[in-house]
């Protein structure tokens, strides 16, 4: 008990009680931990909100089911419910139609749930308010053919009430019907945010072209729980093609597909919190310094090494969980922030997202609390222990101490070589269950590779730079570069949190800007249709929404109309991955189109590989991540047998990361028998004729249904537009990292203003002017800044050919051409080299203000 009085008293007199002093360097360290834990929680939690919102809607939707039976990508004929009322005994079934539709107000995708009312309640969970409490109310439910129920919180602005009306469009087609009830916010009303209705099945049925089809039947077990089991049962009354799934296999699914965008995203927020690490490490070390001599004192006195380093990371630690809990706070705000554009980037490129607010209890926040805590302790380590190792009287010595690890030394050089070569090896290794750790490894590798060659680095600008410093800015210029290796273990941090930081920067931009110039490439050369016709709903890569092939095809009578190419799409699973089922017309494809192939022949002769034949093209994406290529062969089951398809050709394609296997649509329609096309391409004979066709077109279909017709480059525009809001969320975590470095900048010129005021003082005795002393921070400054960028340059084209070649390629199966946007990254550097400058205000005045009598009376 003594011990720890003892022990007490010390921590008050040598942390808390300088802490409290020094508000401003304390604040700025705090601040930097928080902005590292909170732009790290926030990427956690709105990843986490995005999968979960997604698990919870299907979830809600198929309620108590055990099982689902489903044909994948399109409807099945519903002669097949009937079959299983022979296992009448052991299941109850329950038939489903899924659509979707877009409310014209807010422009929402509403997805419409039809399910026999009278049933339906023994599988999912509502409660209903209709106009009229009584029989009558649920007979308008059943027999209205345009009977809807809405949710109580439907989309975002709009507030419906039973015997209101609303207008959807249908597949393009504005289609007026009669609210007849409201689902009390309980059960599948929760579903997708709000984005939901439910109808009976008949009206379903016949709203969405789907008479005597079903897209699902939601099955409950009544005696035997064993899934196993049950499916062998079920399966056994079926054809092939119907697949009997657990109601979790989406959600795995999903799960699956997400996994590779969320660890890149948290591996970006990491970085945010690794340069926040380099304030704690050095604000601890200047702790040591300022403290040195009642360390020295206190060793003398008996005070054990252990109790010596147990003071400073404590301190770290109370740093780190000032900055955690802070930190905790604002990434609930982020998290909101974030989830936006984790939203907007997941809906591009995976499955529409309807991800809800973020829910956020401050029990989960424990783990960010003691990683952010843990951290902070680990980065203090080095200073902790050279205070607690170091001799007395070398302490003790006025103007002795610095850091021994950050010298400079010939092992840090070596060391330093060795981590740069190790990155080199982990690059080329593979990706562990198409995660590529060893690709984030070899980054992590290369940061660690910048700190340990920071003060060789400072030693050679030294060196290199002192007699130019001296020229340009005489006797402050000589000055401020003598001065980097001064103090090699603070400066050494301060440049590598820059580097790190500008590193990232650099890193993103290459790889953004080199995917971007990739796609322009790519829809340059693959995008040569005229016009593009899909219905004025969804997104480019749903595909639930359809279109009439027979007036589609009777577009190709159009005057000045050289051929018109029908496209069909269905989400199907290959290897239970999701993949999607693609379809065209390989003729007009040979004629007119162009596809980048990587493997097989080329577009123009696919015609005589696929037309009419079982085979296919897969995408890049697809290939590597089935491991599949020219001449392999792909089964799927369709609903008329089993289809066997021999790879004819890989083609190069960025538009989703699933990846597509492409067939001739001769074939599409023997296998599947689905006319429905999502969307078209028009090729013209003389280009001058866009506007008159697309007259022609809107009046033959455009009268009823509502369609969305673009232009070539309005199309490239809009890929492009999406690319660019894709990549949102790594711009914001680019600019923190800016600022978490800038903060680290800041506080390092701060700690050596504080550590050298009698030097400053005794320059101001030898007559130095304010202006001058003034002049030697801010060139020190720009030093530092100077170092920083130019490491951070050098480090972020290594790193952005291994996120462009490895990591991106291991994630996504993508190949990306490096572009450098060279006069991004000389504007970007000149910018972030004027910041480092301007970080220097604060602590120049700081220095020309203090009393230099009194700061070498201090010493």
């Amino acid at each position: 008990m003594k011990s720890l009085h003892y022990f007490k008293d010390l921590f008050v007199a040598l942390i808390v009680r300088p802490l409290l002093q020094d508000p401003f360097r304390t604040a700025v360290t705090v601040l930097g931990v928080a902005i590292g834990v909170s732009v790290f929680l926030g990427i956690q939690l709105a990843n986490r909100q995005t999968l979960a919102s997604f698990e919870e809607s299907v979830a809600l939707v198929l309620g108590r089911a055990d099982a689902v039976i489903h044909a994948e990508g399109q409807p099945f004929d519903e002669k097949y419910f009937a079959r299983l009322l022979a296992l009448r005994q052991w299941v109850k079934a329950y038939p489903v139609i899924e659509g979707h539709a877009v409310e014209p107000r807010s422009h929402e995708v509403i997805e419409i749930l039809g399910a026999d009312l009278l049933q339906d309640s023994g599988i999912r969970d509502f409660s209903l308010k209709t106009a009229e409490q009584n029989l009558r109310g649920l007979v308008s439910l059943v027999l209205d053919p345009r009977g809807i129920i809405l949710p109580e919180k439907f989309v975002p602005g709009e507030n419906f009430k039973p015997g209101d009306q609303i207008d959807l469009l249908i597949n393009g087609v504005e289609t007026s019907f009669n609210v007849n009830a409201i689902l009390e916010n309980k059960g599948v009303a929760r579903a997708l945010n709000g984005n939901f209705a439910l109808m009976d099945i008949a009206a379903a049925q016949a709203v969405f072209g789907k008479i005597g089809k079903l897209d699902r039947i939601d099955v409950a077990f009544l005696q035997d729980r064993d899934f196993a089991r049950m499916r062998k049962k079920i399966s056994a009354t079926l054809p092939d093609y119907l697949r009997v799934d657990r109601p979790q296999r989406k959600n795995r699914q999903v799960e699956k597909m997400l996994r590779a965008f969320q660890y890149n995203l948290t591996a970006l927020s990491f970085v945010s919190l690794l340069v926040a690490l380099y304030l704690v490490y050095n604000m601890i070390a200047l702790s040591v310094v300022r403290r040195r001599m009642e360390i020295g004192v206190l060793r003398a006195l008996g005070a054990t090494p252990v109790k010596v380093a147990a003071i400073f990371l404590l301190e770290a630690a109370v740093v780190g969980a000032a900055g955690s809990l802070l930190g905790i706070g604002l990434g609930y705000g982020l998290a909101e922030f974030s989830l936006q554009a984790v939203s907007l980037t997941v809906s591009n490129l995976y499955v529409a997202s309807h991800a809800s607010a973020i829910a956020f209890h401050w029990g989960q926040a424990l783990p960010y609390f003691f990683l952010g805590v843990g951290l902070a302790v680990a980065s203090a380590l080095i200073p902790a222990l050279e205070a607690a190792c170091t001799p007395p009287t070398r302490v003790m010595r006025r103007g002795g101490y610095d850091l021994k690890v950050f010298r400079g030394s010939r092992g840090l050089n070596r060391a330093g070589g060795a981590v740069f070569a190790l990155a080199g090896v982990c690059a080329l290794l593979p990706a562990v269950n198409r995660f590529p750790f060893f690709g984030f490894f070899s980054v992590f590798l290369i940061i660690l590779g910048l700190s340990l060659l920071s003060p060789s680095v400072l030693a050679l600008v030294r060196r290199r730079l002192a007699g130019a410093c001296k020229r340009a800015f005489r006797g402050e210029g000589l000055l401020a570069c003598r001065n980097l290796t001064q103090n090699v273990g603070r400066n050494a941090i301060a440049v590598s949190a820059l580097a790190t930081a500008f590193m990232m920067i650099v890193s993103m931009s290459i790889m953004v800007h080199s995917f971007r110039e990739t796609v322009v490439v790519w829809i340059g050369q693959t995008l040569k249709a005229d016009l593009f016709v899909r219905p004025a709903m969804g997104s480019n890569i749903d595909y639930q929404y359809t279109l009439s092939s027979r007036r589609a095809g009777e577009l190709a009578d159009i005057p000045g109309v050289a051929a018109v190419d029908l496209f069909r799409a269905i989400n199907i699973s290959y290897q239970d991955q999701p993949a999607t089922l693609a379809s065209g017309d390989f003729s007009v494809v040979a004629r007119h189109a162009n596809l980048l192939m990587k493997d097989g022949p080329a577009a123009n002769r696919l015609a005589r590989r696929l037309t009419g034949q079982n085979r296919a093209i897969v995408s890049e994406a697809f290939s590597l991540k089935h491991n599949v290529g020219v001449g392999c062969t792909l089964a799927l089951n369709t609903p008329r047998g089993k289809l066997d398809l021999e790879i004819a050709g890989v083609y190069y394609d960025y538009s989703q990361e699933r990846g597509y296997i492409v067939i001739d649509r001769t074939t599409y329609l023997r296998y599947y028998g689905d006319p429905q096309i999502n969307s078209f391409v028009v090729y013209l004979t003389d280009k001058s004729e866009r506007d008159r066709v697309r007259r022609e077109i809107v009046k033959r279909i455009g009268g009823k249904q509502k369609i969305l017709i673009r232009g070539n480059a309005e199309l490239k525009r809009e890929v492009l537009r999406v690319f660019d809001k894709t990549f949102a969320i790594t711009y914001s975590l680019e600019i923190i990292a800016v600022v978490v470095a800038v903060l680290g900048l800041l506080n390092t010129l701060v700690s050596l203003v504080i550590e050298r005021r009698r030097e400053i003082g005794i320059l101001r005795f030898l007559g130095a002017f304010k202006h001058q002393v003034k002049r030697m921070i801010l060139i020190e400054a720009g030093l530092l800044g100077l170092i920083g960028s130019a490491l951070g340059l050098a480090a972020g084209v290594v790193v952005s050919y291994i996120l462009i070649f490895v990591i991106n390629k291991q994630s996504f199966g993508w190949t990306i051409q490096a572009h450098f946007p060279y006069g991004f990254i000389a504007f970007t550097t000149i910018g972030f080299w004027l910041v480092s400058c301007a970080a220097g205000l604060v602590p120049a005045r700081a220095a020309v203000q203090q009393d230099p009598m009194a700061a070498v009376r201090a010493e």
